[in-house]
């Protein structure tokens, strides 16, 4: 037996894996990425799609469509309390608030509330849900905030009817929806102020502009 024959081959140096090309190595990753973009483009669509058929859904069952019928009749109305309402109270419990619901097919919608010794503050909510336009009475002008919420081609008329040359004062407010709410809400300083607070919040008058 030669001395070959006789070697453990334990003893001999282990052979490396034969390496693939480098070519077959770019195919593999250009394969697992096409996959990973396939995948997350496919889980994108399921979202979208299971996002897009939700929507009417939750439109039916935001407050401006829980609260259409508040302040239909010119003045904000304080908020009923029911249990699957859709909250816009304040967290604070000395904050009171009342909503006016506006639809601005019928037109433009002119918002006057009066201020007094309670902080206030009025903002627009479009339906769907989100805040177009904040304000508070910081703001008044001779104790009086006003200003008059319309769609964008109702503002575009608006500017059409301005006399040239002529700076008009009114503060206008474009909301992206027909429909929302006026929510004000007022800030009790002391148990005793409710009663003004009430009297603030529904006080403010929505009605239809001239």
């Amino acid at each position: 037996m030669s001395a070959v024959d006789q070697m453990d081959p334990s003893s001999l140096p282990a052979r490396a894996a034969p390496r693939l090309p480098w070519r077959s190595r770019l195919a593999g990753l250009v394969r697992r990425f096409a996959l990973a973009t396939l995948a997350g483009l496919v889980l994108a669509g399921i979202v979208h799609i299971v996002t897009v058929l939700l929507i009417p859904q939750v439109s039916e069952h935001d407050a401006a469509a829980a609260y259409a019928t508040l302040g239909t009749g010119g003045k904000a109305e304080l908020l009923p309390t029911g249990a699957g309402q859709p909250d816009l109270r304040d967290a604070d419990p000395a904050t009171v608030t009342a909503v006016c619901s506006y639809d601005l097919s019928a037109g433009p919608m002119r918002v006057v509330a009066r201020t007094g010794s309670l902080p206030l503050g009025l903002s627009l909510h479009r339906r769907g849900g989100g805040v177009v336009y904040a304000i508070t009475e910081r703001a008044a002008i001779r104790g009086t905030l006003e200003f008059v919420v319309m769609t964008e081609a109702q503002h575009d008329d608006r500017l059409a009817q301005d006399d040239e040359g002529e700076t008009n004062r009114e503060l206008r407010v474009v909301s992206d929806t027909e429909q929302g709410l006026i929510v004000a809400r007022v800030l009790m300083e002391r148990p005793s102020d409710r009663t003004e607070a009430e009297a603030l919040a529904t006080g403010v008058a929505c009605g239809l502009a001239d």
